[in-house]
């Protein structure tokens, strides 16, 4: 019966996007669906399914987007007894109780680089249930026991990397490799990717110059804001270990806000901010 909302919820996890799930859990008197109705609302606005039409549907489809922002499934009660037709375009007399659950495809976070802050990174994320992935290209840099938490590590040429990741829309990816090549390199390959956050350690005068490269291989402006550099909140991180706090944070924005704008910290000026080179 509701075959279209479950094929719905298996693609957006294939394809690595988001949505809520809407469940009508409870009925009490005269309401436009019962028990077990089911609606999908997806990252990009999709109705898939109904639970009443209306705005019985509008205010659970509000909710759902709240849901799909910061993770938390909730319960919800829609009152349909109002007292007047001004009050609510569905006079059925009943109520209803909806649960609202996420639906978040495995989010991984992809290291380009083994140095000192991808390891105190990769402990961080770990804890936060990121499915890391770590790459370098010396093998010295890229293996278990410098990387014990992360599900998948590859130590392979930084040119053939991006063949042995599968990168979707629940993929954060963080630059911190071992040279300026590298990191454009690496910049540019994961611009070709529906990632959905893209970081690189270093300067901002680091990143202006690849931008500027990759302006002249067609790339547009909007394609390159993608690009957050210095990685992290600004909190005046120095240490490997501080600079994977500063990233984290970011991430934490990004998984519950959907934005980079998680907290009230002003931007230093570029003189007096701590470079975030990354070193090894």
């Amino acid at each position: 019966m509701y075959g279209d909302v479950y094929a719905a919820v298996a693609k957006l996890l294939r394809e690595g996007r988001r949505g809520a799930l809407i469940t009508i859990v409870e009925t009490l008197g005269s309401t436009p669906r019962k028990a077990g109705a089911k609606m999908l609302v997806t990252d990009r606005g999709e109705l898939i399914g109904t639970v009443g039409g209306g705005c019985v549907e509008a205010d659970l489809v509000a909710f759902a987007k709240e849901v799909m922002s910061h993770g938390h499934p909730q319960l919800h009660e829609i009152d349909l007894t109002a007292k007047s037709k001004d009050e609510n375009d569905m006079l059925c007399g009943g109520k209803m109780r909806a649960f609202i659950e996420p639906i978040v495809a495995d989010e991984k976070l992809v290291i380009f680089g083994g140095g000192h802050i991808s390891r105190a990174l990769h402990e961080l994320a770990a804890r936060l249930d990121f499915r890391i992935i770590v790459t370098d290209d010396r093998v010295q840099f890229a293996n278990p026991e410098r990387f014990p938490l992360a599900a998948e590590i590859i130590a392979e040429p930084f040119e053939r990397q991006f063949e042995k990741i599968a990168i979707d829309a629940s993929t954060y990816i963080v630059i911190a490799t071992r040279g300026h090549a590298y990191d454009e390199l690496c910049m540019e390959q994961s611009l070709r990717t529906p990632a959905r956050y893209i970081a690189m350690v270093g300067s901002r005068t680091k990143v202006a110059l690849f931008k500027k490269s990759l302006r002249e291989k067609g790339f547009s402006d909007e394609q390159l804001a993608r690009v957050v550099c210095p990685a992290g909140l600004d909190i005046g991180a120095e240490t490997p270990e501080e600079i994977a706090v500063s990233i984290i944070a970011q991430l934490i924005s990004v998984r519950r806000r959907g934005s980079l704008n998680a907290g009230c910290f002003e931007k230093a000026p570029e003189a007096n901010r701590p470079s975030t080179s990354s070193t090894t």
